[in-house]
């Protein structure tokens, strides 16, 4: 008696082959969209590092500027480390200092209006990116006679 031949396969099909591929490609483009938005995330985050660096010096820049020339609205623009800045502050209230008692001479002091109260609007600027901050501000004069 003559026992049956078994072959044995060796390799893949092709529909193996088109399903491992398929899987592969798939995998490829996923891991590339994400490098791709990681690296976009990445400039983005770049860009607004670069824009907020300066950012407390124009803020002072600004409280200067408001501090020598305390008028009812100020606006202003400059460049530093890159970056341009604008701003404009209105005034939104104008107080004078509490009045002060002379325990000796049992009089009142009261003061005239010298201190202002500012909503300020800064935009700052660079080469990608534009952000607006909002935020108070006081200034006041030194002495009015």
């Amino acid at each position: 008696m003559m026992m049956p031949v078994i072959r044995y396969r060796r390799g893949f099909t092709l529909v193996e082959v088109l399903i491992a591929a398929t899987i592969l490609f798939t995998a490829i483009t996923v891991i590339s969209d994400s490098y791709r938005a990681s690296m976009a995330a990445s400039r983005r985050a770049d860009s607004v590092v670069r824009l907020m660096t300066p950012m407390p010096l124009i803020v002072e820049t600004v409280a200067e500027q408001l501090r020598r020339n305390p008028q009812a609205e100020v606006s202003g623009e400059g460049r530093l480390l890159g970056v341009r800045y604008q701003f404009l502050a209105k005034s939104t209230a104008f107080k004078s200092p509490l009045p002060r008692l002379d325990a000796e001479v049992g009089e009142v002091t009261e003061y005239q209006p010298r201190f202002r109260l500012y909503d300020v609007e800064l935009r700052l600027r660079n080469q990608e990116t534009t952000r607006v901050f909002r935020y108070q501000e006081i200034a006041w004069f030194a002495e009015i006679a």
